[in-house]
């Protein structure tokens, strides 16, 4: 870095910043390569994280492990797999450094593994959004508390729940569009939820055009003519409404149904 003036009692002399500790550089390199692979929306928060995680990382190892530990790996491993979105490269990396954070054992006595316990709770942290609807497929996909688990098992299991939770969120932008302050026409939500029936099931077609004929069915024109039908045919009835809540309750079966269980 080139050398600046620094005017002492009225002279100037050369001035050079401090160099980096040689150290420090690896450290700061991987922080780059980091950001370069996950491309946060905002950097500077990432990078706090980063060296909070690292930090932590570094206390635990230097520290004699305690039985909390295991229960503190679990929002670490999480905060690793939600630096980027799962259909980014950089995600098969962050996927498999999560796998090692909780594959870390416990004290000299634990051997090195993920087991069932940390698995499934990871899971129900990465659906803690959307607690009352994913409970079926948590079920589906968790393992026993003191089994191993592979990283196929692992990696199957946090993907699903990533594309549930991607599901959820796309059900709740639907009820938006046609909700009311805090609730939506029944008449209208039925429709909605044929639609995205007929997304799923059109989905499970080996055509690969099948993902252009899924989104036709959520396409702005074919949900509002199909709306409007419904209700030029149900004018003259008093129709209920729900909330968003129970319209994601009725949404979430159609994905899980599609779900094979773990085990």
């Amino acid at each position: 870095m080139a050398a600046a003036a620094v005017v002492v009692s009225g002279r100037s002399e050369p001035f050079s910043e401090p160099p980096v500790p040689a150290a420090l550089t690896p450290t700061l390199r991987e922080a780059l390569l980091k950001i370069l692979e996950n491309r946060p929306e905002d950097p500077v928060s990432f990078l706090s994280e980063y060296f909070e995680n690292l930090a932590a990382a570094s206390e635990g190892a230097a520290e004699k492990a305690a039985p909390k530990q295991q229960q503190e790996l679990v929002p670490r491993a999480l905060k690793q797999l939600l630096l980027c979105h799962y259909s980014r490269p950089a995600f098969s990396r962050n996927l498999a450094s999560a796998f090692q954070i909780l594959s870390s054992p416990i004290g000299k006595k634990k051997k090195a593994g993920l087991k069932g316990r940390a698995y499934t709770e990871l899971l129900r942290q990465i659906c803690a959004d959307a607690q009352l609807s994913s409970c079926s497929l948590i079920h589906k996909l968790q393992c026993w508390d003191h089994e191993a688990v592979p990283f196929g098992v692992f990696r199957h299991g946090v993907l699903t729940c990533l594309i549930f939770m991607e599901f959820v969120k796309i059900s709740g932008r639907l009820f938006d569009v046609v909700a009311d302050s805090d609730e939506a026409d029944q008449t209208l939500c039925q429709v909605l939820l044929e639609a995205l029936k007929d997304a799923v099931n059109i989905g499970d077609s080996t055509s690969s055009v099948r993902y252009l004929n899924a989104g036709s069915k959520l396409a702005p024109d074919q949900l509002g003519q199909a709306m409007e039908r419904a209700l030029r045919l149900q004018k003259n009835e008093s129709i209920p409404s729900i909330s968003k809540e129970e319209f994601i309750l009725l949404t979430a079966p159609l994905f899980i149904e599609k779900v094979k269980p773990v085990c």
